[in-house]
Order: structure tokens, then sequence, then C-alpha cells
């Protein structure tokens, strides 16, 4: 099998893996592009490309491939730009919240919403609140989208 072939493959099964509610199409002009946004509202799903060089060999470049994400999706790494007092997201159990506004309401002070900005919040939130209702509804109204 060529290098190409099996470069192929290994994208074509990643597309596959995670093909639930992501669409991919190849890039045409081999220009390697990345934009960046919110994905919810008007705004567009940011597109991600995966890039391939050509092989040491000889041969044709294999073409990138794109990856747009699904509508009110994020990566850590979206989160991750969300970590200050004017802008807090944070990762919970899989969901991506955007708790902004929370962060003077929360009764036991902003500091614990504070640390939870920009990062996966999960344990943080599961060690004081796992099991409660009331955290887990006041939490579900703060949902923007689901993490990948």
């Amino acid at each position: 099998m060529t290098i190409h072939k099996k470069i192929a493959l290994t994208l074509g099964t990643l597309v596959l893996l995670v093909s639930a509610g992501i669409a991919f199409s190849q890039f045409k002009d081999n220009q390697p592009r990345t934009t960046y946004g919110n994905s919810y509202g008007n705004q567009p799903a940011v597109t991600v490309i995966v890039a391939t060089s050509t092989p040491k060999t000889g041969g044709s470049k294999v073409p990138p491939t794109t990856i747009t994400k699904a509508p009110n999706t994020y990566t850590l790494a979206d989160v991750a730009t969300h970590n200050t007092a004017t802008s807090c997201w944070s990762a919970i159990n899989g969901g991506v919240y955007d708790l902004t506004s929370w962060i003077n309401q929360h009764p036991g002070g902003a500091q614990a919403i504070l640390g939870l900005c920009g990062r996966d919040g999960s344990a943080a939130f599961n060690d004081q609140h796992g099991g409660q209702r009331r955290p887990a509804n006041e939490l579900a109204g703060f949902q923007i989208g689901t993490l990948i």
C-alpha cells in the first residue's frame, strides 16, 4: 500500500469516526486556511483544515481535508479563549456554558465561577454539585453548545 493510500485511509477513517454532526469536503486549491468565530446564531461555523505534505519519495501532494464543525459545537481550544470575567466559558460534562452573567450571582461567590473560566470545569462542578438537581437546572440555562 502506498503512502498516499495509507494517508487517505487514515484520514477517511478519522472522518468517519467524527462524522456524527460534522461535514467534510476536499479543499480544492491546497491553501491551508482556518476560520474562527462563534458557530451559533447568525455566525458561520468554524472550518478546520487537516493538511498533509508531499512524501519525500516523490509523488503528488495529497490535498488537505476540510472539516467543518457543526453549529453550536466547540473544542477545548475554543473554550480556552473565554477565560476572563468579561467572557467566561466552561466545558462541563460535555456541554459548553457561557457563565459570564453568573459570576456575580453565584451563591458560593464569584471566585467559584472564575476558577472555571476557559477550562473543563466538570470535576469542580461534580465535586461541589454532583447529583443535585437545582445546580444542574441552573447550569442548563447557560448552555451555548456541546464539546467536541
